[in-house]
């Protein structure tokens, strides 16, 4: 009798955990299960500080940067095992978009229920330049305009695809996905990103919603606050010395006579140095906008120029704090108001 009822304790034991498993296999990836935390991964720092504001206030979420010790750009980025870990759990993928995410290649492969947020998807690009990393570095001084509709907002939405390409223009130019300097780009990555988690997550649309036009009101107040500068930087000459920066000069009608993007450990050659100072000369260029990690190259090219170098964040890192990308931007716009002097 004995033996009996542990049979059917172990049976009823096994039953209960095959009705689990089956349970757990039927609600699928985009559903949190049990009461479980929603786990929102974002791919890197400028779309992990808008997730983090839209988010804000809302009950059971979970925001995780998946490259939060990574400095700079992601050209080179390789996924490491804890990354793919991470992502399998993840109910929610939001990336920056425009090439700026390689690495996203190797995940869609393997995780093909995967729903990503795609902040730049319908929105046009500048040209900016190949990372191939050979540093044979050329002008990049497109012009375009962000899509119309795309200001209204896009569901940017998506299930992972079968390989992630690089943004190529058809005429196979690549594309610049640092979109995030240019403020009315980023209140565009801002809609596309909260039309996203609301269709993701419909019960907290009221509270993203709330969120979003807060975050756009500060945004907002910031380019007024330093709209004057479109007048009075307007066609000023600059060498850039990151991709990013050249979204930041577009927006004021600034003019990039020439911009590289380079690696910390990048080295120009003399004829590439020589390129660089033919150009400043040809232009009446007197500034360089590099970043500190890029700071010593454009030093040394200031040095024997005459030019004057002005340190710009990239905002590719840095805290976590929800305001970060406003006070970030506002030390750019006073870094760029030196040049009025």
């Amino acid at each position: 009798m004995l033996k009996r009822k542990i049979i059917i304790v172990f049976a009823t034991m096994f039953l209960f955990s095959l009705i689990s498993y089956m349970l757990i296999a039927a609600f699928g990836r985009g559903e949190s299960a049990y009461g479980e935390e929603k786990k929102i991964v974002t791919s890197f720092y400028p779309v992990y500080l808008i997730t983090e504001n839209l988010l804000e206030g809302v009950e059971g979420v979970q925001v995780l940067n998946l490259t939060e010790n990574h400095t700079g750009c992601l050209h080179d980025y390789q996924l490491t095992t804890k990354d793919m870990l991470l992502l399998e759990t993840a109910d929610l993928l939001v990336i920056n978009g425009g090439g700026m995410e390689l690495f996203v290649e190797q995940a869609v492969k393997k995780l093909a229920g995967l729903v990503i947020i795609d902040s730049c998807e319908g929105m046009e690009l500048l040209a900016g330049e190949s990372h191939d990393h050979d540093h044979s570095h050329g002008s990049s001084n497109a012009q375009s305009a962000v899509s119309a509709g795309q200001e209204r907002g896009s569901t940017g939405i998506s299930a992972a695809k079968e390989g992630w390409e690089v943004e190529e223009t058809a005429g196979g130019v690549v594309e610049n996905g640092h979109v995030w300097m240019d403020m009315e780009r980023y209140r565009v990555q801002i809609h596309t990103i909260a039309a996203g988690l609301c269709r993701a997550f419909p019960e907290d649309k009221e509270k993203i919603d709330a969120n979003k036009f807060a975050y756009l009101e500060k945004i907002v107040a910031l380019s007024l606050e330093y709209e004057d500068l479109k007048e009075s930087l307007s066609q000023v000459p600059v060498i850039t010395f990151h991709d990013a920066f050249v979204y930041l000069c577009d927006p004021l009608n600034m003019e990039v006579v020439h911009t590289l993007d380079l690696d910390a450990d990048s080295a120009l050659s003399a004829g590439e140095i020589a390129l660089i100072e033919d150009e400043i000369h040809l232009h009446g260029v007197r500034y360089l906008l590099a970043d500190l990690e890029n700071g010593e190259i454009a030093g040394q090219i200031a040095a024997e120029s005459g030019c004057e170098v002005l340190y710009l964040n990239p905002l590719t890192s840095g805290t976590k704090e929800l305001n970060a990308y406003l006070s970030g931007m506002q030390a750019n716009f006073e870094q760029l108001k030196q040049i009025l002097r």
